[in-house]
């Protein structure tokens, strides 16, 4: 999925695949690991969701 504008991908819903993908493209401590288990491990997720994790 392709959000345009960051208040689009805030409001959009990911897939688990697509998390994944989108926290390996950060060089983040722990990867999608951490953010499993700081958000859980769900089908789906909100894009603020992610991008909250990421930092952004």
């Amino acid at each position: 999925m392709t959000f345009y504008t960051y208040e689009d991908a805030c409001e959009g819903t990911i897939t688990r695949a697509e998390a994944e993908a989108e926290i390996a493209k950060h060089d983040c401590e722990g990867g999608f690991k951490a953010f499993l288990a700081e958000v859980g491990d769900r089908a789906e997720y909100l894009g603020k969701e992610v991008l909250d994790w990421l930092g952004y």
